[in-house]
């Protein structure tokens, strides 16, 4: 049970045990950045409430007295009790793995490749990554943080903009060829009903005829680098492949903007997510 109702106040304490440190009230003011008449009126408050002298003055410095000092001695020991409590759990919280979840296409396009920029930046912290399509519960699963291109909701999460990016239609040049080809006869990579949707925003309707089943979503990337159908996707997912010319994107507009969300615990928050959620921000 706490005993905290039956003590003096803590700022009181404080006041004297900086008051034994410093050897006067002048040397404590100065470590609690306050006046000597305000450590004065403390200590005198504490006397006051516990009914006993503390402290004697001689000249320009104080003595303690045999309560005092016995006081003295206590809070010595309490407050370096606290003071190693609270380092041994910083040092505990800064040991435990950053846990996140993503997709794996964030994972494996945007993270993973260039982790080694934040471990740079912030030695020593472990990043646990956990890729999937399936929406995690940040609070009851343990993570901190979850990057995802929707947003949700979950008790105890705040979910937060992240980065926006933009709807891109490709394919392998061998697919494509040298210009001029139909995209409408060409095999297309959808899916899910999620992405022929997004299609017919901008007029495009796949037939069922056309559609190259490959049973994972996460191999859709991959089978459009063989030229086995064109592919929608995010343009920071596929940008590498844009870049290198593995993937040609097919000029096309009207599609809507891709919002990026980060979903943490709500309340405070280790100073390793802060710095995470503000690198991967730098990324799109």
């Amino acid at each position: 049970m706490s005993r905290w109702r039956d003590l003096p106040s803590l700022s009181l304490l404080r006041a004297f045990d900086a008051t034994a440190r410093h050897g006067g009230f002048t040397g404590a003011g100065r470590a609690l950045n306050v006046t000597h008449a305000a450590v004065t009126q403390a200590v005198r408050g504490l006397e006051a409430e516990l009914g006993v002298v503390l402290v004697r003055r001689e000249g320009r410095t104080v003595r303690l007295t045999e309560a005092g000092e016995r006081l003295a001695a206590s809070l010595n020991q309490g407050f370096g009790t606290i003071a190693g409590g609270i380092e041994e759990l910083r040092r505990s919280e800064a040991r435990k793995p950053l846990r996140v979840a993503t997709t794996v296409f964030l994972a494996q396009a945007l993270i993973l490749p260039r982790l080694s920029e934040f471990w740079a930046m912030h030695p020593g912290v472990e990043v646990s990554m956990t890729p999937g399509l399936a929406l995690v519960d940040v609070v009851a699963e343990g993570y901190d943080l979850a990057l995802r291109a929707w947003r949700g909701t979950q008790p105890g999460a705040v979910t937060e903009p992240l980065a926006q990016s933009r709807w891109v239609v490709a394919g392998a040049p061998s697919l494509l060829g040298e210009g001029g080809t139909d995209i409408r006869r060409l095999p297309w990579i959808v899916p899910d009903d999620d992405h022929a949707d997004i299609l017919r925003q901008v007029g495009i309707e796949v037939p069922a005829a056309q559609r190259v089943q490959i049973g994972s979503p996460h191999l859709e990337i991959s089978a459009g680098l063989t030229g086995l159908g064109l592919i929608l996707a995010t343009e920071v997912v596929i940008r590498n492949e844009l870049a290198s010319g593995q993937l040609r994107e097919v000029p096309l507009s009207g599609f809507p903007e891709v919002n990026y969300y980060v979903t943490m615990p709500a309340g405070p928050r280790r100073a390793e997510t802060e710095a995470f959620v503000r690198w991967v921000q730098t990324l799109f």
